[in-house]
């Protein structure tokens, strides 16, 4: 099954505590170890951009920013997963304090499932981005992309975020042992 952003919490199967936090583990691993080939993937990008303020063929910036956003998808796809399994942490009664880290975490998570939700569909995500910036795509240079009102790229604030949300789940989870 599929899961998209607007469905997330239907039809979840059940899962123990220790299987939760075990696709929290993998799903943070993941985003993390991701991290630096978004980095070559933004500089794949910015080297394309540059290539088309010289030449105004916009053919290799397009193929950079469709390979950037696939691997966007896949860093915000992990925090989908990390906020499905924090979901039902908190529903659980021997882990239901879990609620207040998704609580204290809800804007970071929200922001990141935001933007999971818009780029679901790569071509249109890339198709905003020419319509907000137009011909100059300063959002390249910027590293600052927009989906839907959200501005946003895989960078040190958000890996931060990440890896402060994780800390917080293992020192909650210690307090169970």
């Amino acid at each position: 099954m599929v899961r998209d952003v607007a469905n997330r919490y239907r039809g979840l199967p059940p899962r123990t505590p220790e299987m939760l936090f075990q696709i929290i583990r993998k799903f943070y691993r993941g985003a993390v170890s991701h991290y630096a080939l978004i980095q070559e993937r933004k500089a794949d990008a910015l080297k394309a951009w540059q290539q088309y303020r010289q030449t105004g063929d916009a053919s290799l910036l397009a193929d950079a920013l469709y390979t950037l956003f696939s691997e966007f998808h896949f860093y915000v796809t992990c925090w989908l997963q990390i906020d499905l399994a924090l979901y039902r942490l908190a529903r659980l009664e021997e882990t239901r304090r879990f609620a207040d880290v998704r609580e204290r975490f809800h804007p970071a998570i929200e922001r990141h499932l935001t933007v999971r939700e818009k780029i679901d569909h790569i071509a249109a995500a890339l198709e905003a981005q020419y319509e907000r910036f137009g011909t100059e795509m300063a959002c390249v240079p910027r590293d600052e992309y927009w989906f839907g009102d959200v501005a946003f790229s895989v960078n040190e604030e958000s890996l931060r975020n990440l890896h402060h949300l994780y800390e917080t789940i293992q020192q909650e989870r210690e307090r169970l042992l």
